[in-house]
């Protein structure tokens, strides 16, 4: 067959169009999961207790995935293998041509299935790893291959809005928005926020005022608020903002990396919107998941200038290297550091950055 995307997936499971073989991959885990369930329940007519066969990829017993592969469904329209988490690179040339030949020879009734939920199949690379698209290029010429990429922010809202629907409860655009901003679009912290909501929401409409208090503001988010009201000069919401960091238990490197980079995307909107850029050349150029982090950064941006911005990134880089090298206090330097750059904010402090 071919790649295709995940709707492409879905639409041809529903109309009972199956391949022999399927390699499903990508950032949305949830997507992976979801197509990987549909496809189960219809090529075993339901009946996964008897016709399906799962492995562990991690160790993947060659000579046994062959001797399932043979099996007759006896009462199921298809024999079904699920291969979880296969990682090719962890498997030697022979090993993996005798795995390439079973594929060549499956049978018209056994479908195999490689879903990749646990490790990145490109290895932070723009590309899947050598042995890994070696069976990539394998299973697309015999079967289906998808890779679920993020998706986008309107999209996710309205994936939001049709799995409420579902359940018998209702939300409007605005708090679908507000829920994947609070996740920062993580859709397997979304699929469990929103269990938690339909099931308080019991039938009604889910609120904001229910999202804001049922579901925990991601790091992410929380260290965008804390910079926000750095660079608004409010000083009694940075303080809190940093005190939900630590009350999350978030690692001291991480907090300091995360605001940072939260400064950064600041900074470069603000380079970018001072050269007569617009928030999609930023994001493009960047690579940016969610144009969202990008429009936000443009809309905050102005409120100082580049130069500032530049001395706060300065103070995160020292607040690093003191962290990282003295036995004081990691909260009081943290608190120290979150001073220093609302003077600088707020102009009553020299500029001082390399």
């Amino acid at each position: 067959m071919a790649v295709i995307d995940c709707k492409g997936v879905s639409a041809k499971i529903r109309q009972g169009e199956i391949a022999g073989a399927y390699y499903f991959y990508g950032v949305d885990i949830v997507q992976i999961e979801d197509m990987t369930r549909k496809l189960l329940h219809k090529a075993t007519g339901g009946n996964e207790l008897m016709a399906l066969t799962k492995y562990d990829g991690k160790s993947l017993d060659i000579r046994n995935l062959s001797d399932s592969a043979e099996l007759f469904p006896m009462m199921s329209p298809y024999n079904c293998i699920l291969i979880s988490d296969f990682n090719a690179e962890k498997y030697s040339e022979e090993q993996l041509k005798q795995l390439f030949k079973i594929c060549e020879n499956l049978g018209e009734q056994t479908v195999l299935v490689f879903s990749i939920t646990g490790f990145d199949v490109k290895d932070g690379k723009k590309s899947p790893t050598a042995k890994n698209k070696k069976l990539i290029d394998k299973i697309a010429k015999i079967g289906t291959v998808c890779e679920a990429v993020q998706r986008t922010f309107p999209e996710i809202s309205k994936s939001i809005m049709s799995a409420v629907q579902k359940k018998g409860c209702t939300i409007e655009r605005g708090t679908a928005d507000e829920l994947v901003m609070r996740c920062m679009g993580n859709t397997v912290q979304l699929k469990s926020e929103l269990e938690k909501l339909c099931a308080y929401a019991n039938g009604s409409e889910i609120t904001k005022k229910m999202v804001s208090d049922l579901v925990a503001p991601s790091v992410e988010t929380t260290v965008f608020a804390l910079a926000k009201a750095v660079i608004f000069l409010r000083s009694a919401s940075a303080m809190e903002e940093l005190d939900r960091l630590c009350a999350m238990r978030t690692n001291r490197t991480f907090i300091v990396h995360a605001v940072a980079s939260a400064f950064i995307d600041l900074y470069r909107a603000s380079v970018a919107w001072r050269s007569n850029k617009i928030s999609s050349d930023m994001q493009k150029d960047f690579g940016y998941r969610f144009d969202f982090v990008v429009k936000n950064a443009f809309r905050d941006c102005r409120r100082i200038a580049p130069e500032r911005l530049r001395a706060c990134i300065s103070v995160l880089r020292d607040l690093e290297q003191t962290l990282n090298s003295s036995a004081a206090d990691e909260r009081i330097l943290m608190e120290t550091a979150i001073v220093k750059m609302l003077e600088i904010a707020s102009g009553r402090l020299e500029l001082t950055y390399d």
